[in-house]
């Protein structure tokens, strides 16, 4: 292989071997279940790097896996034998204040874009880790805190930069190939490269949220979640978020050391509006939640947005083992609460969790058939990450996420979110894409006629027969 990999014509980037300076180190993935050997990384700086990449793979025949921020769950950013495109060199953020647009390039990560944004007193909504990568977390919708106040992470989305199979580099907007753009919010990695984003900003003059975060033992789960339901079902502000947590409690300066690594109910509901103590709606509403919750233990504050968002970065660090499986929910029932309870209390890794994440608000004003996102109209998400460091860890974790999918599935309107699902779903495109699947077919169809970006939650293009 080493004489396919040497050069790679067109490419001003670098390519790196088996053998070179910095392959361990650039092979390497967020998720330690996944350690494989690429024959090729291309660290690409530029589009036509991109495209000549492309072209060097198809001509050897070498399966092409895309990196950004290199957190694909089921480790679809590397490949063994293949080649990896690496967007990592192409990490430019550039804000426009006046205009509130950002330009984003490809290997960018979440906490990139969060730094350039917020020196302005401006944000797009994303993820909550920063180590994330922009690009993989947009093209599957993208999930976050400030989703409800400002919708999905690709409802700010005004135009992309798209390297298609072919080696063309387009412009996919609302009035340029708008089927392209549309199938990029939301239908993951299949239809080409992105290699760079132009983003709606937002006013976040605070740059701070409001923030309570309770710890109940297990026992209370059915009136917490109780409590979530009443309230978000109330159709509240779009400022307020609830995400509550079936885990171990982690270590954090207002929890008592004697509930630490005890299986209860986490729960933060944040605020993102105006956060003056005592003079806004949203603190009173957090005082009044907590009056209501009655925790174990619980804190209120403010918290600049900076550090919220990087709260959960070492805890979630690079190297641990996980697996995932997600669904979404129309309500939390007194059903589905004694399920949460029941597996909860069964949880082994300090990691892992079920989190049931608020939706609605925004979210729910796009219309459905506007992007490829297919979920919309659900109340809830339900993800189910396990993370641990042993491998001895592994089969009981992975089984535990199984068994507790399995138990919560009747109690769930079904789906599945392609940021939140594993290896072992590659068949489940029904499920991820839903009623979107068969247009996605169409548009994989027209610009990845061959499949060859595969490796992600695959669509497969429709026959051309079947298009017609």
């Amino acid at each position: 292989m080493p004489d396919l990999a040497a050069v790679i014509p067109g490419f001003t980037g670098q390519v790196i071997t088996a053998g070179q300076d910095r392959y361990d180190e650039l092979r390497s993935i967020w998720n330690g279940m996944h350690d494989r050997r690429p024959a090729v990384i291309a660290r690409c700086e530029s589009a036509a790097d991109v495209a000549a990449a492309i072209a060097h793979a198809r001509r050897h025949g070498l399966v092409i896996a895309v990196r950004g921020g290199g957190h694909s769950l089921p480790g679809f950013s590397t490949c063994d034998g293949g080649l990896v495109v690496d967007l990592r060199p192409m990490n430019k953020v550039t804000v426009d204040p006046a205009a509130r647009v950002a330009t984003v390039q490809g290997g960018a990560l979440l906490g990139d874009l969060d730094r350039a944004a917020q020196d302005h007193g401006l944000v797009v909504p994303a993820g909550v880790i920063s180590h994330t990568g922009v690009a993989g977390l947009t093209l599957g919708g993208g999930v976050g805190r400030l989703m409800r106040r400002f919708g999905l992470t690709i409802d700010s989305l005004r135009s992309a930069e798209v390297v298609t199979a072919d080696g063309r580099i387009l412009r996919a907007a609302q009035d340029q190939h708008p089927d392209l753009f549309w199938a990029i919010r939301g239908g993951g990695g299949n239809f080409g490269v992105v290699t760079e984003f132009e983003f709606a900003l937002h006013e976040l003059p605070a740059r701070a949220l409001t923030v309570l975060s309770c710890y109940h033992d297990m026992a209370d789960a059915h009136r917490v979640l109780r409590l979530a339901e009443q309230v978000m079902s109330a159709d509240p502000a779009d400022e307020l978020l609830w995400t509550s947590f079936a885990r171990k409690a982690p270590p954090r300066p207002w929890l008592p050391t004697g509930l630490a690594g005890r299986p209860g109910i986490m729960s933060v509901i944040e605020w993102s509006g105006d956060q003056r103590p005592g003079q806004d709606d949203g603190y009173r509403l957090l005082r009044q939640l907590r009056a209501e919750l009655r925790p174990s233990a619980c804190d209120l504050s403010v918290v600049p947005f900076g550090q919220i968002q990087t709260e959960g970065d070492e805890f979630f660090g690079p190297g641990l083992r996980s697996y995932v499986k997600a669904t979404f929910a129309d309500e939390l029932t007194d059903d589905l609460a004694e399920v949460v309870s029941a597996r909860g209390a069964l949880i082994g890794s300090e990691v892992s969790q079920i989190e049931l994440l608020s939706m609605g608000g925004a979210i729910r004003r796009v219309s459905p058939d506007a992007t490829a996102f297919p979920h919309r109209t659900a109340s809830w998400l339900i993800n189910i990450p396990a993370s641990w460091r042993s491998e001895a860890e592994t089969e009981r974790e992975i089984g535990w996420v199984r068994d507790s999918y399995a138990a919560l599935r009747p109690y769930c309107r079904g789906g599945g979110y392609v940021n939140f699902m594993d290896h072992d779903e590659q068949a489940a495109g029904q499920a991820a894409y839903g009623p979107t699947l068969r247009r996605l077919q169409a548009v994989k169809a027209a610009y990845d006629p061959s499949n060859v970006f595969r490796l992600n939650q695959n669509i497969i293009p429709l026959s051309p027969v079947a298009a017609s």
